[in-house]
C-alpha cells in the first residue's frame, strides 16, 4: 500500500459532512463508523470510507466468507458494513419472518478505496487508502422536516399481551429469556437531510459505536453503545453484552438512584449473567478450551438518556477457525435473542411478525489480517425518502413485569425520539 497521508485534525462529523457537501461521495456508497464516547475498550479510532470497489449483497455468509482475505494488514482488503439479522435463517433452522416495509440484504459489505481514520487521542487524521487534500469547514446541520404520527407493528395492548405470554413459557420452562422487539415508523413531511440527522442523533445520544451508512437510496442512522464483537490480528476475541437498563435523570440525585437500582437489580443481574453465560457458549465454539472467561460482570456504563449492565466475555481463537467462522457461531449477538437461543428466536418471531431487517444485527469492518470490530444494531434509525423506522426492545424473564418493560423500551428510544423531535406520547401506543 502507499505511505499513509496525514492531514490536520478534524472531527470525523465535520469532514464527513465537508467531503459529501463537496460532492466528493458523488451518489455511491460510503460509511462512517463514529466514535462519539472515548471507552476503556473502544472509541479511540472512528472511520470514514468511500469510494466502493467491492460490494456483496446476499442473504448469506458464503460470498463474504470467500471475498474475506486473511493475509493482509488491517485496513488493506477491509470490508465495512452491516450483518443483518436475517442471516440467522442461514446459520440455523428457524421460523422465518415476514417481509417488512424497508427491505434490504441480509448483509451488505464493502471494499472502499478510500479510508481515512481517525485518531480522537492522538488527535491525528491518517488518510489510509486513496488520496485526500486538505478538508473545508462543515456546512450547517439542516433542519429536519417536521415528522408525523408513529405507528407500530404492536400497540400498546398486544405488546404487553405478548410480553405476558413470554413469561407464561418461560414459567413453563421453554426458555430462560426472549428479546422482545417492537418496530416503529414514521413519515417526515419532506425527505431529510439524512448526516445532518446523524449529527443530530450523535449530539443528542452520542455512543462509542455510532454508524452512518448510505446503501443506495437507504441510510443506516446508528447510536449504538454495545459492543458485538472485537477480534485482533492475534484471535483474541471480547464480547460485551448490555441486558440491564434504568432512565437517566436530570435530577443528580434522582439519576444516582437510578444508577443504584440497576445495580442493586437481582432480576437485572440475572439477566445479564443469562447472556454472558450465552455468549460463553457461543465463544467456546470457536476458542482454545479453557480460554473462555467472564473477564468483567454487571459494570455500570452511563449514557446520555439510560444507565446500562453490562459484562465482558474473552476467549482466544482456534487458528484452523476463521474471523467469519468466529462470527457465524456467535450470531446474532445473544443479548438480542434470549437463552435458549433457537427457542427465544423463534418465539420472538412468532410474536413480532415482521422480519428485524438490520435491527438486532451487527455493523462494522473486518480486516485482511483477521481483526474487525463489531456493534449490535440497536438505537437505530432506517430512513428512505421521506420514511423512517426504528425499533426498540427488552429481554424478557421469568420475572418481568409487563408495563416496566414497555417502559424501558421507552426509555431506550428517548435518543432517537429527540434526534427526531417527537414526544414520547406518541409511543404510548
Amino acid at each position: 500500500m502507499p505511505s499513509p497521508q496525514s492531514l490536520q485534525w478534524i472531527e470525523p462529523l465535520e469532514c464527513a459532512a465537508a467531503l459529501e457537501a463537496a460532492g466528493i461521495f458523488g451518489a455511491a456508497n460510503w460509511i462512517l463508523l463514529y466514535s462519539g464516547v472515548r471507552t476503556s475498550y473502544s472509541g479511540r479510532y472512528s472511520i470514514l470510507a468511500f469510494n466502493p470497489l467491492d460490494t456483496i449483497e446476499s442473504h448469506d455468509l458464503s460470498l463474504f466468507a470467500a471475498a474475506l482475505s486473511n493475509d493482509k494488514t488491517t485496513y488493506e482488503n477491509a470490508w465495512f458494513g452491516y450483518l443483518g439479522y436475517g442471516l440467522k435463517d442461514s446459520l440455523e433452522t428457524l421460523e422465518h419472518d415476514k417481509p417488512g416495509a424497508f427491505t434490504l440484504p441480509n448483509l451488505v459489505m464493502t471494499r472502499y478505496a478510500d479510508i481515512i481514520r481517525f485518531d480522537h487521542d492522538e488527535k491525528t487524521v491518517t488518510v489510509l487508502s486513496g488520496t485526500c487534500t486538505d478538508i473545508a469547514a462543515a456546512p450547517p446541520v439542516q433542519p429536519l422536516p417536521e415528522a408525523g404520527k408513529i405507528t407500530s407493528n404492536m400497540s400498546k395492548t398486544s405488546y404487553l399481551a405478548n410480553v405476558a405470554s413470554l413469561i407464561t413459557r418461560i414459567h413453563d420452562g421453554e426458555f430462560y429469556q426472549a428479546n422482545l422487539t417492537r418496530k416503529f415508523y414514521g413519515t417526515f413531511a419532506r425527505e431529510p437531510h439524512a448526516f445532518s440527522l446523524f449529527r443530530t442523533l450523535c449530539r443528542v445520544t452520542p455512543a462509542a459505536y455510532s454508524a452512518f451508512i448510505k446503501i443506495g437510496d437507504t441510510y443506516v442512522l446508528s447510536s449504538s453503545p454495545e459492543q458485538f464483537m472485537s477480534i485482533d490480528a492475534n484471535g483474541t476475541m471480547r464480547a460485551r453484552p448490555i441486558k440491564g437498563t434504568m432512565p437517566r435523570f436530570a435530577d443528580l440525585k434522582e439519576d444516582e438512584k437510578s444508577r443504584q437500582r440497576l445495580e442493586n437489580s437481582e432480576k437485572d443481574r440475572a439477566e445479564n449473567l443469562m447472556i454472558v453465560d450465552l455468549m460463553r457458549n457461543d465463544f467456546s465454539r470457536s476458542c482454545i478450551p479453557g480460554s473462555v472467561a467472564a473477564e468483567s460482570l454487571f459494570d455500570i456504563t452511563s449514557h446520555a438518556t439510560v444507565h446500562h449492565l453490562s459484562s465482558t466475555v474473552v476467549g482466544q481463537k482456534i487458528s484452523q477457525c476463521s474471523t467469519i467462522d468466529a462470527i457465524s457461531h456467535c450470531f446474532p449477538p445473544g443479548s438480542m435473542t434470549g437463552a435458549p437461543k433457537i427457542r427465544a428466536m423463534n418465539a420472538c418471531t412468532q410474536l413480532e411478525q415482521l422480519e428485524r431487517g438490520i435491527y438486532s444485527g451487527a455493523i462494522g469492518w473486518l480486516g485482511g489480517d483477521g481483526s474487525g470490530e463489531l456493534s449490535v444494531v440497536i438505537r437505530t434509525l432506517i430512513c428512505r425518502s421521506s420514511n423512517f423506522e426504528f425499533q426498540v426492545g427488552g429481554g424478557i424473564v421469568s420475572d418481568s413485569n409487563p408495563e416496566l418493560e414497555r417502559l424501558e423500551t421507552i426509555d431506550k428510544a428517548k435518543g432517537i425520539l429527540i434526534a427526531l423531535g417527537i414526544t414520547q406520547a406518541n409511543l404510548q401506543l
